[in-house]
């Protein structure tokens, strides 16, 4: 579930870690002795620290901290499935370009963003101790330098590869059509766990909003859609939110986890701004200052807003009904469902959008 991954959850009464969520699905690690010998051939890299780290929401993937024999510390990715490999070539094409709010690979022996050894795909990043946009409040200054970072993302010229690559804005929702059949046969849903029968219950207590979530993204989908040729493409992150955004130990903003890159209307980016996801006093003036004087299309925003919420509506349903993970993994993506209809939230916003 996007989002919330790394956010600490207040539940019951009890703390819940999302780290604590992320440790249980780290399973599949390699021995340490292997991964030094990796590092060395690769990067030259002579390890005298490798530390698990429970980061991240995918369960193929494991993080870790390298720290070498000079005290040079890295951030190492290992993912058991293929690699989106945009995600990788866009932060390192980004910081090519002059633009230093992302953490671009490091480049192997052999010249490459990536390899792949002992079943996994591996990626070497520089390590940067940092807190995001849920853990801290940013400043002025720094909603100034997201603005300003952002606009230079979105202005940036591609190389013809690269721009060939990327996937391009549909406005084709999967999500939406996957939420519309889990509404079709929800009256007849079998409950089989506690946390079927509480989703089954909250989907009733909200199908109103939910269907207002399912229409809008339908109605504007299908309008846009017919204007898609009038809209620039721009390249978009397309998951900002607080857990994305990060400031280092110099108080510098950085986007990270670039895995979903997708040419699209800036407003795939925008919505974030002020659509209810849970930054800290968002200083939206400032973000705005910096980045540009603009009249954002706010159809978009409202479809992205209505859209991305049924994509966490769909996972999580697939999760629940399908009975994957653990009980304790199910039952935290029930709950960071549930707070996006918390007033003032994801969903009021976007709904109060269109």
């Amino acid at each position: 579930m996007k989002g919330f991954w790394k956010e600490d959850i207040a539940k019951n009464g009890k703390l819940i870690t999302n780290e604590r969520l992320r440790f249980v699905r780290n399973n599949h690690a390699l021995k340490k002795d292997q991964m030094s010998y990796v590092l060395e051939i690769h990067f030259g890299i002579n390890s005298k620290i490798i530390e698990s780290l429970p980061l991240g929401n995918d369960p193929s993937a494991s993080i870790y901290r390298i720290v070498d024999h000079l005290n040079q510390r890295y951030f190492l990715k290992l993912n058991k499935n293929d690699v989106t490999k945009q995600g990788i070539q866009v932060p390192f094409y980004l910081y090519s370009k002059g633009i230093d709010a992302v953490i671009p690979p490091i480049v192997n022996k052999k010249g490459g963003l990536w390899f792949s050894e002992n079943g996994f795909t591996w990626v070497l990043y520089p390590f940067v101790q940092s807190c995001n946009g849920y853990e801290v409040e940013f400043s002025s200054f720094q909603w100034r330098s997201f603005g300003e970072s952002l606009s230079k993302i979105h202005a940036v010229s591609l190389s013809e590869d690269l721009f060939q690559s990327l996937p391009k804005e549909s406005f084709k929702s999967i999500s939406c059509e996957r939420v519309k059949e889990y509404d079709f046969k929800m009256k007849n849903t079998s409950c089989n766990d506690t946390e079927s029968a509480k989703l089954v219950d909250f989907w009733k207590e909200k199908r109103n909003e939910i269907q207002q979530l399912i229409q809008n993204t339908d109605q504007i989908g299908r309008k846009v859609r017919t204007k898609t040729e009038t809209f620039d493409l721009v390249l978009c992150h397309a998951d900002l939110h607080p857990g994305n955004t990060v400031i280092d130990e110099e108080g510098n903003l950085i986007i990270v986890d670039w895995d979903s890159p997708i040419l699209a209307p800036k407003e795939r980016d925008l919505m974030f701004i002020g659509g209810g996801h849970r930054f800290k006093k968002p200083d939206i003036n400032a973000f705005y200052n910096a980045y540009g004087k603009l009249e954002p299309y706010f159809e978009l925003i409202s479809y992205y807003r209505n859209e991305r919420i049924l994509a966490d509506i769909a996972v999580t349903a697939d999760e629940i009904f399908g009975n994957k993970g653990t009980k304790e993994e199910r039952e935290i993506l029930l709950y960071l469902l549930m707070r996006q209809f918390e007033l003032n939230k994801e969903v009021d916003v976007a709904l109060a959008v269109h």
